[in-house]
């Protein structure tokens, strides 16, 4: 007597695998409606209303806030900048590899690349002005839209944190390594609205866009782990059954 693997293979969802689906949904749809909105007056009325806030109001040239804080504003967009996240990548994947984890290191690389080769097509296709309303305090040299820091250190800084999450059992751990992530990307985010290279809708429209792609890509990963678990579970017991 020989059993089959069966040709259909039922793969439960957990609870979290769940609450990432809702979330990348969610993250769609925020990109989906800012993007249709942008042409809008109110959408743009809104823009220039918070870009002009940050600015002290009889000199657009100067941020509000202490020195040391627009300092520490570009300290944090530079943790959002292709230098430090391709030197990150590098690094991690390199580690990976060291450590004979070849599939995480395909997945933080192909994660990020396909990422930001996103973000450079929407940025093409929308091609929004940056901001003229005030001088920018960073050099700049793609249109606006998405925001390319936030999408992408989103994107960095999620998948390793959702991959470190696979790591550890603990709840409190997995919310930490997911939790800040998303905190360090909204800080990137903040900072290019600060120094008036984005406007407010490009952050956040980069930032779900960042956040939807991680997800995508964590729960394609978990889902193909899953059927191939199973899959090997079935053949050991047909195995047994032989």
């Amino acid at each position: 007597m020989t059993g089959d693997v069966p040709s259909v293979i039922r793969l439960p969802w957990k609870k979290t695998e769940w609450f990432g689906l809702m979330m990348m949904v969610v993250g769609g749809c925020v990109f989906g409606l800012v993007t249709a909105g942008l042409n809008t007056s109110s959408i743009q009325s809104f823009d220039d209303t918070v870009i002009r806030s940050l600015r002290v109001s009889d000199d657009l040239a100067t941020p509000i806030g202490p020195d040391w804080f627009k300092e520490l504003a570009r300290d944090f967009t530079a943790l959002g900048g292709y230098g430090v996240l391709s030197t990150i990548t590098v690094l991690v994947a390199t580690f990976l590899h060291l450590e004979r984890r070849p599939a995480r290191a395909h997945f933080v690389v192909i994660t990020i690349v396909a990422g930001y080769s996103m973000s450079m097509i929407f940025k093409a296709m929308i091609a929004r002005p940056r901001p003229e309303i005030v001088p920018w305090l960073s050099h700049v040299h793609s249109s606006s839209f998405p925001s390319g820091h936030s999408m992408m250190s989103a994107v960095v800084y999620l998948s390793l944190g959702l991959m470190l999450s696979d790591l550890t059992a603990r709840r409190l751990v997995k919310i930490f390594v997911v939790v800040a992530p998303l905190t360090i990307s909204a800080v990137v985010g903040f900072s290019r609205v600060y120094m008036g290279v984005h406007y407010p809708t490009d952050v956040v429209a980069g930032w779900w866009l960042g956040i939807s792609w991680s997800l995508a890509c964590w729960l394609a990963v978990r889902r193909w782990r899953a059927f191939r678990e199973i899959r090997r579970a079935l053949s050991i017991e047909n195995e047994k059954v032989t």
